[in-house]
């Protein structure tokens, strides 16, 4: 009996843990969008389907590196309020954004190319942001 327990408990883990459980609904807004941690302002920087310029686009904040993104992809910077230069880089070259953040903001900052082989990074909005961060694929930030 304790044997037939535990394979039925191993057999009932197994399945939770697989990669199709979940309703559709589940599926469809799995992303939440938490509030920003205490004193800290939630910064989403997006990459939108890339179309035919697939090169990877690298975000950095001053002078570090913060990450890449590269198709249909988005990260999430926790900071603390202050100004920063963020810059986005093409292939050949970068171009700056400045912003200030504050404490319980969360901002949405679109990473597109612009030709010849650089790339911006845009403002956009709340819902669109979150919109686009539903259909992409999150990525590490270094912190």
């Amino acid at each position: 009996m304790k044997k037939l327990l535990v394979v039925a408990a191993l057999a009932l883990s197994a399945a939770a843990c697989s990669p199709g459980a979940g309703s559709t609904w589940e599926k469809s807004y799995g992303k939440t969008f938490y509030e920003p941690n205490a004193g800290m302002a939630a910064v989403y920087i997006i990459r939108d389907d890339p179309g035919q310029d697939t090169s990877p686009i690298s975000i950095v904040n001053g002078q570090s590196p913060v990450g890449s993104l590269a198709g249909f992809t988005w990260m999430r910077l926790d900071l603390p309020p202050a100004p920063y230069d963020l810059r986005a880089f093409g292939t050949q070259g970068s171009t700056e954004l400045i912003i200030t953040v504050n404490a319980g903001q969360s901002r949405f900052f679109l990473a597109e190319p612009k030709p010849p082989g650089n790339a911006q990074l845009r403002e956009i909005t709340q819902d669109e942001g979150r919109r686009l961060v539903r259909k992409g694929q999150a990525v590490a930030a270094s912190p």
